[in-house]
């Protein structure tokens, strides 16, 4: 997960070493004992008492003397993704999308900051950042991200700012404070954000916020290819109608399920 945030004091030790060999297991893959202990800096007995609790409790899996993360944090996510009423609102609406389009489309949300990747449409004839789900992205540098932050306050858009920052992802990455404040303008103006490389390169997106109700915003869909094919007139006069449409049917159902 990219950045950091300040946090509180009253923490547990304890808790925190296990979730951090959850992410070490995750960004390694499967790790030795010795491994996990050596690269984290933690005395080989503790360790292992974390490792074999997780084990016991079946968020790691030992396998052929080596750890690894266990699906149950894909079942942990999957069902809470399923209880979404954005994602069962939006995923049949973003798998047209993709056939309307012939690029991928996606559903994201936001949390602590960050856009997450909820659900994505592949079309085996595009391409984009190949962000896994549940993927923590910048908000500043994504087109859903924006879209999310423009439907914001101007005192809430600084608070994500003073947590998240806005680091250069690409050279084309909006990374200072004013540039961002006059995109967000735009975008509400237009109803829909633009991201021309600017999170990953040679990809583009734009994306429209999806609200439940006035100024409560849930989160966002996208349409993301190849920046060669997403020409400045593609996306005004065939991409953004569409995705329009469907920003419009995704929260007509939103507010039918409440």
């Amino acid at each position: 997960m990219p950045g950091s945030e300040k946090t509180d004091s009253r923490r547990l030790k304890s808790v925190d070493q296990s979730f951090t060999i959850v992410e070490y297991l995750r960004g390694a893959g499967a790790a030795t004992l010795s491994e996990v202990s050596e690269d984290l800096e933690l005395p080989v007995s503790t360790s292992h008492i974390h490792l074999t609790t997780l084990v016991e409790n079946g968020y790691v899996v030992k396998d052929d003397g080596k750890y690894r993360c266990s699906f149950r944090f894909l079942q942990t996510g999957g069902e809470m993704r399923d209880r979404m009423t954005l994602y069962q609102a939006a995923k049949p609406e973003v798998d047209d999308l993709r056939e309307l389009s012939g690029e991928h489309a996606n559903v994201t949300v936001e949390e602590n900051g960050y856009s997450v990747q909820l659900y994505k449409s592949e079309s085996p004839e595009s391409i984009d950042d190949n962000a896994a789900l549940g993927h923590h992205l910048y908000l500043h540098s994504t087109a859903t991200g924006k879209a999310i932050l423009s439907t914001l306050s101007e005192e809430e858009v600084d608070a994500i700012i003073e947590k998240r920052g806005l680091p250069e992802q690409t050279s084309n990455t909006i990374t200072e404070r004013a540039a961002l404040f006059e995109e967000l303008e735009t975008i509400r103006d237009q109803g829909y954000s633009v991201n021309r490389g600017e999170h990953f390169p040679g990809v583009c997106a734009i994306g429209t916020a999806i609200t439940s109700k006035p100024d409560d915003v849930i989160g966002a869909i996208s349409i993301s290819g190849p920046l060669s094919r997403m020409e400045p007139e593609r996306i005004e006069n065939e991409l953004a109608p569409e995705l329009l449409k469907k920003q419009n049917i995704v929260e007509l159902k939103v507010r039918q399920y409440e």
